[in-house]
């Protein structure tokens, strides 16, 4: 028979599991209600609230900093997918029985109205569906990096910092590439809207990663980590580009 320290040791690693399932969940809830109220609330505050809650680095970053603080790499990744998952059907379930957007502009009732809200339905369906098959890309990418900020050795570490902080940063890099190199012409109030927002993921992306080095305790190798950035950088804007290309399809 098991002994009572190791019954005590058992019974405290369960509840330490359902605590951190506890905060893994209400952090995947929150996440999902913040991008909702970013969408319906005024313009002017949506402006400033959207990219700290509703961008790519802000959905990315929580899945660094869920990694982060996961117990190894396979737990990381698993909480990093969850998280992002969950955020994403909190999201559109609220979309689908709060706001109702997808029946705008639908005013019959019965079989007709059905019938003209089922490309509404669609929508929501499809959006969802992609948004949660790229939680499960971003999840375990992200969470991975997190654990690999933590715990990797000054090198590896420097590697995963640099990566993270371009992924992060990368739909405002995207956003910013479109408007200065693609477009390059005169900046009318939209695009300039655009620019504060992604400059404002940018400058999200770099202070984060740079708290979570700073917590690690370590030295990283500050030679690496401005290399590998902006190769990482390149790369999150190219993964924007897809991930554009892919919702103008659906």
């Amino acid at each position: 028979m098991p002994s009572g320290h190791l019954i005590d040791v058992a019974a405290g690693n369960r509840a330490a599991l359902r605590r951190a399932a506890l905060f893994y969940a209400l952090a995947g809830v929150m996440l999902g209600v913040a991008a909702f109220v970013a969408d319906v609330v005024p313009f002017e505050v949506a402006l400033f609230l959207t990219p700290l809650v509703s961008s790519g680095s802000a959905w990315g970053l929580v899945a660094l900093v869920v990694g982060y603080l996961a117990w190894s790499h396979r737990s990381a990744a698993v909480v990093g997918v969850g998280v992002l998952a969950l955020s994403t059907v909190t999201y559109y379930a609220l979309i689908l029985f709060v706001s109702r957007r997808w029946l705008a502009g639908v005013q019959a009732s019965g079989v007709e109205g059905a019938v003209l809200a089922l490309p509404g339905l669609v929508s929501v369906a499809r959006a969802t569906a992609f948004w949660l098959v790229a939680s499960v890309g971003a999840g375990v990418v992200m969470g991975w990096l997190g654990q690999a900020v933590r715990h990797g050795g000054a090198r590896f570490a420097s590697v995963a910092s640099g990566t993270a902080l371009g992924l992060l940063s990368g739909e405002g890099a995207y956003v910013i590439f479109q408007i200065v190199v693609v477009w390059g012409g005169p900046v009318d109030p939209w695009q300039l809207d655009r620019l504060l927002s992604a400059g404002t993921q940018v400058g999200l992306a770099v202070v984060a990663v740079c708290v979570l080095v700073w917590l690690r305790r370590r030295s990283i190798s500050w030679w690496v980590f401005p290399v590998t950035a902006p190769a990482s950088v390149a790369a999150g804007i190219l993964s924007w580009h897809l991930v554009d290309s892919a919702r103008m399809v659906l």
